[in-house]
């Protein structure tokens, strides 16, 4: 049952994914109503998932990848994504995050999204997070202004999913915007 806890956060804790949760992932990453809320248009390969086992992803593995918990009970998971050129060394990630739909509006995104920043700016020495989410996902750009996170602008038509263009709300967070709120 997933890997030791790595992280803490309020009422969820962030663990390695091991193969004992690749069914979970497997099942909620295509999960129709999950997705929508993403930009994933290709279903999600065991493969794939594989791939994020065991806490870092990536070309570089400087990328983590952390199954949420509440108790026992696999909820989401959360990321740090480095794969953009010069992120290593301008320090910097893409946050992203995604909770099993029965599990929405239960807080958890939140909890899970504030322990990442915690480790993002603390252990990982990042300068900067940035985080994207659909302009009509209002339940995700809460959860990122709960943190602290503030809006820099809309890319118009920036994602094809379902057939349609969508805008893409663009997010950011500093470090130190971030310490002057603790």
């Amino acid at each position: 049952m997933s890997g030791p806890v790595f992280l803490r956060g309020d009422g969820v804790t962030l663990c390695p994914a091991d193969q004992s949760d690749l069914e979970f992932l497997c099942e909620h990453e295509n999960d129709p109503r999950v997705r929508s809320s993403r930009a994933v248009i290709t279903p999600t390969s065991a493969d794939q998932v594989t791939a994020r086992l065991g806490g870092t992803m990536g070309q570089n593995e400087e990328s983590v990848g952390l199954l949420v918990r509440a108790g026992d009970e696999r909820v989401g998971f959360v990321y740090l994504v480095r794969e953009e050129s010069n992120a290593v060394e301008f320090r910097f990630a893409e946050l992203a995050y995604w909770i099993a739909h029965e599990h929405w509006n239960e807080g958890y995104a939140t909890a899970a999204v504030a322990a990442m920043v915690e480790y993002g700016f603390d252990e990982l020495g990042l300068h900067r997070l940035k985080a994207v989410t659909f302009v009509d996902n209002d339940a995700s750009q809460r959860v990122l202004e709960k943190v602290g996170f503030e809006r820099e602008g809309v890319a118009r038509e920036e994602a094809f999913v379902g057939g349609e263009w969508r805008d893409c709300v663009d997010y950011g967070l500093l470090e130190d915007e971030w310490r002057d709120s603790e």
